[in-house]
């Protein structure tokens, strides 16, 4: 699949999720779906929500791009014996080949020198996908949610997707909208 048809899908609001034994990556809809939002108060209350892992260190350096491959491999690895891994070989490929065109980025937090956290989000637009996390310290993976937000807000996203909600992103202040609202949200964001 060429960047542009992926590209085209994300814009479209599908999202890819590999499943085993499927010819072609499969393409998802979620409803309801799930965003963080961007505006001043909602960060406010997601930094309030955080101050503890924000604290945990003063020294949480978010930087992008620096070591997308290891933030990707690290992504793809099952998080206990019991998880499955659904970043296969498919969609490390989508990734790297969004990223070789601009549209794949990863945003890491460092440590010491160290990469203790890191997220792959597709930005199309105004518009960013955020896909896989992971985080090897206590309390990073939270700093990165943070981190990354103050990032996107600044660069000029007004969406921020990640898909389905989970318990712990509606603690971080996730919220779920219906399909017709973020289809609409989307459409927004990648007009201008």
């Amino acid at each position: 699949m060429d960047t542009d048809t992926i590209l085209g899908l994300y814009a479209q609001g599908l999202f890819p999720m590999d499943e085993p034994g499927a010819r072609e990556l499969p393409w998802w809809v979620a409803d309801p779906r799930t965003v963080l939002e961007l505006d001043a108060a909602s960060r406010a209350a997601l930094t309030r929500r955080v101050r503890r892992s924000l604290r945990a260190r003063d020294d949480w350096e978010l930087r992008v791009d620096e070591a997308f491959e290891e933030v990707v491999e690290a992504c793809s690895r099952a998080r206990s014996a019991h998880d499955g891994v659904w970043l296969t070989d498919r969609m490390r490929d989508l990734y790297r080949a969004l990223h070789a065109v601009g549209h794949a980025h990863t945003f890491e937090v460092w440590v010491d020198g160290q990469l203790a956290a890191g997220l792959i989000a597709v930005t199309i637009g105004r518009a960013a996908m955020l896909e896989s996390m992971f985080h090897r310290v206590p309390h990073a993976g939270n700093a990165l949610v943070a981190l990354t937000l103050e990032a996107l807000a600044g660069g000029g996203c007004v969406l921020c997707d990640i898909q389905t909600a989970t318990a712990h992103t509606l603690r971080l202040g996730a919220v779920q909208i219906s399909r017709a609202e973020y289809e609409a949200r989307l459409r927004a964001a990648l007009s201008g």
